[in-house]
């Protein structure tokens, strides 16, 4: 992963600078004598004044100049405002620094290039004081970048007042009652806010009853307490609930503001508010719908809690909101965040077999406000709340209740938000996100942009023509100045003879087929299952190249060595590397689920592979080791940079693999459903919601709720497809047993959106390689561009045909089956497994079958053929489609 802090910019049009700002440090790069006080320092062979600007010429990966020192008012946030020309898109970086601290990630801010055109961002710094220098890293790799001016404004900062702490509603002896499924919300007849909503009886969370509107005028904000002031009038209306409330504030302005609730289905209750003025007004804060899970009731404890893109929190102390212990500065604060990080809007909070929710209808001039536990009312429970204005990134200090300036509202132009308020019987946050699914279902399938024959020529240019291959050798992935070198991988040969198979050009499945063979040359043919390049691993190209035994038996062997990893408890402790940083420093434990899953769900690959009845029954009893994290959130899977307590999509996919291995290899039902459960886990990771109006939105996949080394990048709001790829391999494995859930559409969604990502063929380099991330706001790539196949793994199934790999376990006859396609079961008795198998290669190709306990008679369509067992296996080799009995001697 590359070092991208959180985009926090504008793009705003030519702008003046403010009179004040006029004392402020400016530069003006049109001015040659501008110029000559800043020096290249890195991958720049040249800064040359011109009548546009300065004139930036990259040489190479990781350009950057220093400007001359400057004084700035101390105490004084800043607006930096850059109007800039770069040759290629991407992202820049503005550090500041001074003579005795060097520029550091977290004094930096990054903003995104289109390229190609002039452009003006504005973006917000923190106070930075006297004898400051400016680092500027231009965007892109090559070419020039043309700076015409870099100047400063105050960024000045509104005040919150001393929010009144919410009171428990006044019922009264005869509210208005609603109900829906097991849910009930109960209103007062007097009261703004003056809810209950229970479940099955037990209290759950009620309404905010002291809010506050804040309205910006010349002379400062003033705030209206609607407690105090306003007439409130509740009544029925048919089967709902109607809430009117009038207020005048101190400059003669009357609020007219309106609440509807009405049940819904399954535990569900539609609440709809209107805020409208009789003068205009400039609003800065107006809580639109707020619901208060715990007060009144279980108070600040909870089980979990959720909001989506930003917060997966269990139920030990330590576990709050906004915390630190996945990432650190101003940056923490996410009780507002950017919109854009929210994948799809939902917030939860459950406690002791219930939970209680907030949907809302996700638009740009409204935000969430979510506290966990309520630091911010006080209210003695937890914060849940859609407010207004909106929140983009640049109106607003990350995480404040108050923007910059108030937005305007105007007489006969109402605000108004739907919102969904749902509450039910559940073990854990993830019953609100199935909750959420239920009433909302999931996107439709974006667009990739192209059919089968153009993925095909795609995918082809990227493992064949771009700057991943090095004859018979790939990278893993390729950017100017990394550190990947080309390194033998067998699996690059399998993802191209799928390709070849597939293609309608012969020449290019004839060139396919030349540069496979050369991979494969590079591999010792008993390693070819274990060399490979993809993020999904995939144990086929023994099936489809051959040398079936000698990989079992390497198999064999490295799932004795997962078991000794696992050791006696079947855990992964975590261990700092010596001189490196603590990534278990901020966790409540020294181990977590997504550190010990991938080396289980290894562990039961390998030893289905072998087919030893020993190794498998040993792979399930570790399987249930993870059992220990049920009900709790996926974490601590990318321990290599980023803090084993982050949320991470990564420990979900993890999850899912494993536990659906070890239902495959036990037909026990309790598996399939840890495997449901861990799929469910991912699911807040996925953008359901296009955060942009940009094509590339639906199903991008955040990585982990944090920032790599508690700093910077801050992935959330921050795509990293292969990680929710890995999640997609894994659902599809799931939707073969669970075709109820929505594993499968879940799964087609990412990999289309794998495809968008990817750089085009236009890129002759990075031709048709996945980025490591991608900038939504901006729709732009960053390096470095990762090979095809965690893409292709998935796009072999988006597009239709037999898989690359399958595996079937008959457990009444006792083998295990393997191909490189599709495997679909004909009979399973005492006496014989039979199956039909469809390759996804017209050429030769093996069939294993392991685990036998006694000899066996293998027959391909009929017809008998000769089959050599060796440790309970055995590989037979046909073509195409056919379909293959073990019976009994």
């Amino acid at each position: 992963m590359i070092w991208l802090q959180r985009l926090c910019v504008i793009a705003v049009a030519c702008m003046g600078v403010p009179a004040a700002a006029q004392q402020l440090p400016h530069f003006d790069f049109r001015l040659s004598d501008e110029v000559a006080e800043w020096r290249p320092a890195h991958d720049v062979s040249s800064i040359e004044p011109t009548a546009q600007g300065m004139v930036i010429r990259i040489s190479g990966s990781d350009p950057y100049i220093h400007g001359p020192a400057r004084d700035y008012p101390a105490g004084q946030p800043l607006w930096l405002t850059i109007r800039f020309k770069s040759d290629q898109p991407g992202t820049g970086q503005v550090f500041w620094f001074t003579e005795k601290r060097y520029a550091r990630e977290e004094d930096s801010v990054h903003f995104p290039a289109v390229g190609g055109r002039w452009e003006t961002v504005k973006v917000p710094v923190p106070p930075l004081g006297s004898g400051v220098m400016l680092r500027l890293d231009p965007p892109g790799t090559g070419g020039t970048c043309t700076v015409a001016s870099i100047t400063f404004s105050p960024r000045n900062l509104l005040t919150e007042p001393a929010w009144p702490r919410p009171q428990l509603p006044v019922l009264g002896s005869h509210p208005l009652v609603l109900r829906s499924g097991a849910a009930e919300l109960l209103h007062s007849r007097q009261e703004w806010g003056g809810f209950q909503v229970r479940v099955a009886g037990r209290l759950m969370a009620v309404g905010y009853t002291r809010p506050l509107i804040g309205y910006q005028t010349a002379g400062g904000v003033h705030w209206l307490d609607l407690a105090r002031s306003a007439r409130v009038r509740v009544a029925t209306a048919g089967r709902s609930i109607v809430v009117r409330a009038t207020a005048r504030d101190a400059d003669g302005g009357e609020w007219l503001l309106s609440q509807r609730f009405a049940p819904g289905i399954g535990g569900t209750f539609d609440v709809v508010t209107h805020l409208a003025v009789t003068q205009s007004r400039s609003i800065v804060f107006a809580p639109m719908t707020v619901v208060l899970p715990g007060v009144g009731s279980f108070g600040t404890r909870k089980d979990h809690a959720l909001f989506a893109g930003l917060e997966y929190l269990d139920g030990v102390p330590s576990e709050v909101s906004s915390s630190t212990a996945d990432i650190r500065g101003p940056l923490a604060n996410r009780k507002v965040p950017d919109n854009l990080r929210i994948t799809f809007p939902l917030m939860a909070v459950q406690d002791a077999h219930a939970y209680v929710g907030l949907i809302w209808d996700k638009e740009p001039r409204f935000s969430a406000l979510f506290d966990s536990p309520d630091r911010t009312f006080h209210g003695g429970g937890h914060l849940m709340g859609v407010i207004f204005p909106g929140s983009d990134g640049s109106n607003r200090v990350e995480g404040s209740l108050l923007p910059y300036d108030g937005v305007p509202v105007v007489p006969g132009h109402p605000v108004s938000l739907h919102a969904q308020i749902i509450a039910g019987i559940g073990e854990s946050v993830v019953d609100a996100v199935q909750h959420y699914v239920r009433l909302h279902g999931l996107p439709p399938l974006p667009d990739p942009g192209m059919n089968l024959q153009g993925y095909i020529r795609f995918a082809a240019g990227g493992w064949m023509d771009s700057r991943i291959r090095d004859e018979g050798y790939f990278r893993h992935a390729y950017w100017p100045g990394s550190s990947f070198q080309p390194q033998p991988a067998a699996d690059a040969a399998l993802y191209m003879e799928w390709l070849a198979a597939r293609t309608h050009d012969s020449g290019l499945a004839e060139r396919l087929r030349v540069v496979a063979r050369l991979a494969l040359e590079a591999v010792n043919p008993d390693g070819w299952d274990f060399s490979g390049v993809s993020h999904v691993h995939l144990p086929a190209v023994s099936l489809v190249f051959g040398h079936v035994e000698e990989n079992a038996a390497r198999a064999k062997a490295a799932a004795l060595d997962e078991l000794r990893q696992l050791g006696p408890d079947g855990i992964i402790r975590y261990h700092p590397k010596p001189g490196g940083p603590d990534f278990g420093s901020t966790h409540f434990e020294d181990t977590a689920n997504g550190l010990t899953a991938p080396v289980t769900a290894a562990l039961l690959e390998h030893a289905a592979i072998s087919g030893d009845a020993s190794l498998i029954q040993q792979a399930v009893a570790k399987l249930h080791a993870l059992d220990r994290w049920l009900y709790t959130a996926p974490r601590g899977a990318q321990t290599w940079e980023v803090p084993l307590h982050t949320p991470d999509i990564l420990a979900s996919a993890h999850l899912v693999k494993a536990y659906t291995l070890g239902y495959i290899l036990t037909r026990d039902p309790k598996l399939l459903r840890m495997a449901r459960y861990w799929a469910w886990t991912g699911v807040p990771f996925v953008y359901l919601v296009n955060p942009t109006a940009g094509r590339v939105g639906p199903y991008a996949t955040t990585p982990v709720f944090g920032a790599t080394h508690w700093i910077a990048p801050d992935w959330m709001g921050l795509p990293v497809q292969w990680c929710g790829l890995v999640y997609a391999a894994a659902l599809y494995g799931l939707a073969r047993y669970d075709a109820g859930g929505p594993w499968r559409k879940l799964a087609d969604g990412i990999t289309v959106s794998g495809i968008q990502q990817s750089f085009p063929a236009s890129e002759k380099d990075y031709q048709g390689l996945l980025p490591d991330s991608f900038n939504l706001r901006p729709q732009t790539r960053n390096g470095p561009a990762i090979n095809p196949g965690t893409v292709e793994a998935n796009a072999v199934r988006y597009y239709g045909g037999p898989p690359l790999y399958d595996l079937v376990d008959f457990r009444r006859y006792g083998v295990i089956a393997r191909a490189p396609g599709a495997i679909e079961p004909l009979a399973d008795t005492p006496r014989e497994a039979r199956f039909r198998v469809r390759g996804f290669t017209p050429g030769p190709y093996y069939v294993a079958l392991s685990g036998l306990r006694r000899p066996a008679t293998v027959r391909v369509n009929g017809a008998r053929v000769p089959a050599t067992q060796h440790d309970g296996r055995i590989a037979v080799r046909v073509s195409g489609s056919a379909i293959i009995t073990v019976g009994t001697r």
